[in-house]
């Protein structure tokens, strides 16, 4: 047992424990992370998708056996049928085995010193002494619930459903995205592939009350009948404005990842988001100073918060709009590796094109 100060970290899945492992590089205290899963990395509810332009910024590796596919190509299809394809000569993301990827972050924290306690779910006994309490139980989240008063409203809160079925003929290197109100409505649809399974899911805001299941059956009847279904997995998504602070009671609670709101509002990634949040949250633990948590952490805020608007304006789109902002798209040479950027250039465009558009949504650009 380490003297000095203790640390507990309330979930083992990619954020807390890149705040594991970074605390545990720069200083050594005495962690431990519990997780009421009984096996890290254990049936992960996740697309699996992360962006080579944020791991790259944040400063991730992605080991190879983790990889199930690299993406080249990108189809952004409108309610109408027609797609935009941003297609690069090398990889714009991967697709991970979560498992695996989890498992090794695990096998890192260990072999510097942290201890990892399945089986074990949050209580009020792990208040009672440990100085800092890191909340990286997803969403919702049990400490969240428990400190922060105001939580996400129903249309800030999306219910994503995905099955893996066998699909023999989907492209290897291509994600599908599909926007439409008979498709996710106030969401989207994705298709991509994962190994020598497809994993096809979308997500819609609990406001719409939509029946998941039935939208994503219904789709794929549309697209084929040469498929067969597999497992399902379905699980709440924060797509909310970043919170001002993610630091409470004078700095002994943080929240990393999820459960502090930082996945992408606009595309409902969170895996690199969750890592970054857990990489600065642990540094100013090290530094024993967890007030600096949110300045660290202040340009993942600021991009958040800017896509929270422009899902607000792509979300509020009628079918008719999101079929001219694909018309606008097949126009557009990308500059720039990351999907999100591409899009918001789009946006952007076809609003200043159209200033009649501009003027109807100029209130959620504000």
């Amino acid at each position: 047992m380490r003297a000095g100060k203790k640390v507990v970290i309330v979930g083992a899945g990619p954020s807390g424990l890149a705040c594991a492992e970074q605390i545990l590089t720069n200083k050594d205290l005495d962690v431990t992370v519990i997780d009421k899963k009984l096996k890290v990395g254990e049936k992960p509810r996740c697309a699996g998708g992360v962006s080579l332009w944020l791991t790259e910024k944040v400063g991730v590796s992605i080991p190879e056996d983790c990889i199930v596919a690299k993406i080249r190509r990108v189809r952004i299809y409108a309610p109408d049928g027609n797609y935009w394809e941003l297609k690069g000569d090398k990889d714009y993301g991967y697709i991970l085995n979560r498992e695996l990827f989890e498992q090794g972050m695990a096998r890192r924290v260990e072999a510097l010193g942290g201890n990892i306690e399945l089986g074990q779910p949050f209580s009020s006994k792990h208040v009672i002494g440990h100085n800092f309490i890191v909340g990286a139980d997803g969403f919702p989240s049990v400490l969240s619930n428990w400190i922060v008063a105001q939580q996400p409203q129903s249309y800030d809160i999306h219910h994503c459903f995905q099955r893996e079925i066998v699909w023999d003929g989907f492209p290897q290197d291509t994600i599908e995205i599909y926007f439409g109100s008979n498709v996710a409505p106030k969401g989207y649809l994705w298709l991509f592939t994962a190994g020598k399974r497809v994993r096809a899911g979308l997500g819609v805001p609990l406001s719409e009350k939509a029946n998941l299941r039935g939208l994503l059956d219904s789709f794929l009847e549309r697209q084929t009948y040469d498929y067969e279904k597999c497992n399902n997995v379905s699980k709440l998504i924060p797509t909310a404005h970043p919170r001002e602070t993610n630091v409470f009671l004078g700095g002994r609670v943080l929240l990393v990842g999820d459960a502090g709101l930082f996945c992408d509002a606009l595309t409902g990634g969170g895996i690199v988001q969750g890592i970054a949040s857990g990489k600065a949250a642990g540094l100013a633990i090290a530094e024993g100073k967890p007030q600096n948590y949110d300045r660290y952490i202040g340009w993942l805020r600021k991009q958040n918060s800017r896509r929270y608007k422009l899902k607000k304006v792509l979300y509020s789109f009628t079918d008719n709009d999101l079929n001219e902002l694909i018309h606008v798209m097949k126009g557009f040479t990308p500059k720039t590796m990351s999907v999100g950027k591409e899009l918001r250039r789009a946006i952007f465009h076809l609003l200043w094109c159209k200033p009649s558009l501009f003027k109807k949504f100029f209130k959620y650009l504000r």
